[in-house]
């Protein structure tokens, strides 16, 4: 059944809920690059960057990921559509950091990343596209989101 459905298989152990591990531990490293993502394409605007610039030099070099090339095009835009929701990060860090609590681990990037995705949703993004954490910067230093959001 999972050959007809998925694209990779990875056997991650024995114990029940070791899959579910695996997606939470994805989902600590997507809400860090969102967040750090979002973070970087702040700065850029800010020091007068052009975005697409900003972009597509990143996308070519070292500091790219993933969901740099996914997210940061939506940064760019004022109110994309939303393909993951601001609130489904703070579900998920929120995951990721009950479990780092329950295993007494520190996971201060995690917990950063949380910060920012909290501040969207209390400013009113948590409906948003998650890419759109970078209001919380802009917030957060007196800047204007594009679009007046």
């Amino acid at each position: 059944m999972f050959e007809a459905t998925a694209k990779h298989i990875f056997h991650v152990g024995t114990e029940a809920g070791m899959g579910s591990t695996a997606k939470m531990i994805n989902q600590l490293l997507c809400g860090v690059h969102i967040a750090a993502a979002a973070e970087a394409m702040h700065v850029a605007e800010r020091a007068g960057v052009s975005l697409q610039t900003m972009h597509e030099i990143i996308s070519v070099s070292a500091g790219n990921s993933w969901m740099w090339g996914d997210r940061g095009p939506r940064m760019m835009q004022g109110d994309p559509p939303v393909a993951s929701a601001v609130d489904i990060f703070v579900k998920d860090l929120g995951i990721v950091l009950d479990q780092g609590k329950l295993m007494r681990q520190g996971l201060p990037l995690s917990a950063a990343a949380m910060q920012m995705f909290l501040a969207a949703s209390g400013l009113g993004h948590g409906a948003a596209d998650d890419s759109q954490v970078i209001r919380a910067y802009r917030a957060m230093n007196g800047v204007k989101t594009p679009g007046g959001k």
